[in-house]
């Protein structure tokens, strides 16, 4: 045989780049896949959980079972070519069984699984569907290690070859989140990174696998033997210990961020850049020394500098505020700031841990193989870390105390036993005792003056408080960023229930997708005869439910609440029944994962679970998304709803909510539909507590027809789950310094021009037709009221509250006495100037009168404020 080395070769670090490329892909996919496998297995932690353990298992399992194979081989360059092409052989395939992987998934699972069903099907289902795929990846770098040693004559070359690989992985992450799949979608994304796979494969087979056969293979030096215990408990431990760590600190410092798909990306891309970086630097600046004083020098770096990101989480606020600052408001200076708490935190710890992968590694290397077993135990370690600190470990914990003992696990590795090498250990050991002891805790809880906080529980998927205002008002916040609701805006919430919930005639069963703090599912219990499911993503948000009983009710009778935990999207694809009324509550389009709750496919899974006239309302935060997600939403939802109509939740100016409708067909209601439908007395007291209780209170919240609304929407892409443009379009909005909410709420008023046939059935006599011109002046002064309440300054006396919108509101009262909003202000404003300057209340109510003489409310209380304190004011001895 001829041994010979051929002359003319590519140079050895050319090598670099296929790896580079290679990781780029691969970390592509990652995110390609486990987002659209999200959209069957949900996105509840243990869907989530379970799909990356599924990568990484398949990852680990291929790196094992091949290792020995393609080391021995004398053609590891062919190896490494077909293992590339299978990649992208099988992400081809995967374009077209995704779909009916997910049908699959929902039918397995079912609504309401069992936490082992849950479980195994959302780990067992990805795992065989990507196997093919990911059982190639984690072959790919030991195959490149073992040609890149034959072409070079040195075995030392594990960490720059893991640092290659994970600096593509970064640039894949970033460029898949930020460029490709926004502008492409995911199906198009996988084919692409399938391309890249393919040039790889050809790179190498015709360029460094050519007559590879004729190299010498290269002996292994100095290593450890694959099969020693403590290398193998040592890869396995600081895989599990690493992922732990990360899991961790996201989890806190979420808290802060604003956990969009970009968010994400850049703290993923830093745990990247570092882990590549320390191995890079293992691989060109730390000497080879000898194997046990290296990893023990490696393993007290690594706790050090882990326990200096734990120090580093109770600033994490501050370090964004200044690098927005620095870096200006805007996408580009928001996610400056995340990425810069990101690298406070991870930077460090994440090199450590490149360097002390690549040192043990480079250790295990052998003749007949050894890094890809490395490889294998490592990602397995990693790939239950998640479960054992994200699952068990942080709500029975906490975070403070998870964090310093995942950092101080690392010590428990060292080698070494001679007291001088141990001696750098007292360094994290004492800091850690500090961190312990100090007062600081990881929770960041933004307090209203005079608040407090009730309760605050570390969940599994996200940090929820309770918190109590001066006026015993109770609020609920997740994440320190979203405001679900309080007892103080039932008002708000409990329209947003009724409201569809009073455009069926009759409803006997409701779904409520989100409950927040439950005020909206509420308003079912005042129908008689609805049996109401409300369905919620985080666990526990229900378990705090009880504290907003003031505003709810109890919430806990079986025969007419059952409530879920799941992902509202699963729960709608798996769910076997049908609903006469189903609710969608403020989703936050810019959250990671939320915009999969406004594509086509979710709308038509939910049009296939309404019974025949049933209504569906999507309720949409305008104060949360600018008017191109708007209108990215309402096209899509037009695409499934073609009869969609628009209705306006409340007339507030801060926090607008826009209700899309649809009553499953082009449902017209006759001028005393709510006369009727609110025949039970009770009912009909519920609704006048929160303005629903006529004709032109209900209609009144109207605001568009399917006309306008497309008209609005324009041209434009779809929403959907292969291109879901809102979660790349929303952040946008949520990192920058916008407008305030009115100036989009009446952007969109004045594209649209309601019209009573839009809503009620044709005028046919004298008196319906009484009706269609009163509501349309209704929607007239409402218009006008909003536009008044623009330039309104809440900060004056009540005098001085008066001055300005005396006028505006008394012309409204005149234009449309049904408008009680702008006679209700009035009103009040009389009532609490009157003990100041009667005579000036006197007055008001006295235009009050003569501007809506069919309201009696201005003389009654003119009147009983003149037989009491007015009387009282000309006797002064009466007091």
């Amino acid at each position: 045989m001829n041994t010979r080395v051929p002359k003319k070769n590519p140079r050895p670090p050319f090598l670099y780049f296929f790896l580079f490329m290679s990781g780029f892909a691969g970390l592509g996919y990652e995110i390609v896949w486990t987002r659209t496998l999200s959209v069957g297995l949900g996105h509840e932690i243990v869907a989530v959980l379970a799909v990356v353990g599924a990568f990484f298992c398949g990852m680990s399992l291929g790196a094992w079972s091949l290792d020995s194979r393609v080391s021995r081989s004398s053609r590891p360059g062919r190896w490494y070519a077909v293992l590339e092409s299978g990649i992208g052989l099988w992400s081809l395939i995967l374009i077209f069984f995704m779909p009916s992987a997910n049908r699959l998934a929902a039918a397995l699972i079912s609504a309401d699984p069992s936490v082992f069903r849950h479980w195994s099907v959302a780990f067992i289902l990805p795992f065989l569907l990507l196997l093919p795929a990911t059982f190639a990846m984690g072959a790919t770098l030991p195959a490149m290690e073992r040609l890149f040693s034959r072409m070079r004559r040195d075995g030392w070359s594990v960490g720059g070859l893991y640092a290659a690989n994970t600096f593509g992985a970064v640039a894949g992450v970033l460029m898949t989140t930020f460029l490709i799949a926004p502008a492409l979608g995911f199906r198009a994304t996988a084919g692409l990174l399938a391309v890249v796979n393919f040039l790889c494969a050809a790179g190498v087979a015709v360029g460094p696998a050519r007559r590879e056969a004729e190299r010498l293979p290269v002996s292994a030096g100095d290593g450890i033997e694959p099969g020693s215990r403590r290398i193998m408990w040592s890869l396995f431990l600081t895989g599990l210990l690493g992922i732990g760590y990360e899991v961790l600190a996201v989890r806190v410092a979420s808290q802060v961020l604003e956990n969009t798909v970009y968010s994400f990306a850049g703290l993923l891309s830093v745990y990247l850049v570092g882990t590549a970086a320390g191995a890079a630097v293992y691989q060109s600046v730390i000497p080879r020394g000898r194997f046990e004083t290296v990893l023990t020098r490696l393993l007290q770096s690594l706790a050090f500098f882990c326990l200096v990101g734990v120090a580093m989480l109770p600033f994490a606020e501050r370090i964004v505020s200044s690098l927005r600052n620095i870096m200006g408001e805007g996408l580009s200076g928001a996610i400056a700031g995340e990425v810069g708490l990101a690298a406070s935190i991870l930077l460090l710890p994440t090199m450590a841990m490149g360097a002390t992968f690549s040192h043990l590694a480079q250790g295990a290397r052998r003749s007949s193989g050894g890094v890809g077993r490395a490889l294998s135990i490592n990602t397995l370690g990693a790939s239950v870390a998640p479960l054992v600190f994200g699952v068990f470990l942080l709500p029975a914990m906490g975070s403070k105390l998870c964090l310093v003992l995942s950092s101080l696990g690392y010590l428990l590795l060292i080698p070494e036993r001679r007291w001088k090498l141990w001696l750098p250990a007292v360094i994290p050991l004492g800091f850690s005792a500090w961190l312990l002891i100090h007062p600081t805790g990881f929770q960041f809880i933004t307090l209203m003056p005079g608040s407090r906080v009730v309760e605050h529980t570390e969940g599994v998927m996200a940090a929820v408080s309770v918190l109590e205002d001066s006026r015993n008002d109770y609020y609920l916040k997740v994440n320190n960023k979203f405001m679900m609701g309080g007892t103080a805006s039932a008002f708000s919430d409990r329209r947003q229930g009724h409201i569809p919930l009073l455009l069926h005639p009759r409803p006997e069963t409701a779904l409520f997708l989100g409950l927040g703090t439950g005020a909206t599912l509420s308003a079912s219990a005042d129908h008689p005869h609805l049996v109401a499911h409300g369905v919620e993503l985080v666990p526990e948000v229900i378990r705090v439910l009880p504290y907003f009983e003031k505003a709810t009710g109890p919430l806990d009778d079986p025969d007419r609440f059952r409530l879920h935990v799941a992902d509202a999207r699963r729960f709608v694809n798996t769910w076997r029944g049908s609903f006469d009324v189903i609710v969608a509550d403020l989703f936050h389009p810019a959250r990671d994962g939320a915009g999969f709750l406004y594509t086509v496919e979710h709308f038509q899974a939910i049009r296939a679970l309404m019974n025949p006239g049933g209504v569906f309302c999507q309720w949409l935060p305008l104060h949360q998304m600018g008017l191109d997600v708007l209108r990215t939403i309402i096209r899509t939802f037009l695409h499934v709803f073609p009869d969609g109509k628009g209705v306006l939740a409340t007339n507030s100016l801060q926090t607008p909510i826009i209700g899309l409708i649809s009553s499953n067909g082009d449902r017209l209601y006759p001028a005393d539909y709510i006369e009727r439908r609110a025949a039970d007395g009770r009912l009909r007291r519920r609704l006048a507590s929160i303005r629903l209780h006529n004709t032109y209170t209900l209609f009144g919240s109207f605001i568009a027809g399917p006309g306008d609304l497309l008209c609005f929407a324009g041209k434009g892409p779809l929403n959907t789950d292969d291109h879901p443009v809102v979660i790349y379009q929303a952040p946008e909005f949520a990192y920058a310094a916008n407008e305030p909410p009115y100036v989009r709420l009446l952007a969109f008023l004045d594209h649209l021009h309601p019209l009573p046939h839009q809503i009620l059935q044709e005028a046919e006599t004298d008196a319906e037709k009484v009706v269609h011109d009163r509501l349309s002046a209704y929607w007239a002064a409402r218009n006008k009221f909003l536009r008044t309440g623009v330039g309104v300054n809440r900060t004056e006396s009540v005098e001085g509250m008066l001055r300005q919108v005396r006028d505006p509101l008394l012309s409204i009262v005149r234009e449309s006495p049904d408008f009680e909003a702008a006679y209700n202000p009035l009103l009040a404003m009389a009532e609490r100037l009157h003990p100041i300057n009667p005579e000036t209340a006197r007055r008001l109510l006295f235009e009050l009168e003569d501007a809506n003489p069919a309201r009696q409310d201005a003389r009654k209380l003119r009147e009983s404020l003149g037989r009491g304190k007015w009387a009282k004011e000309a006797c002064p001895g009466a007091f």
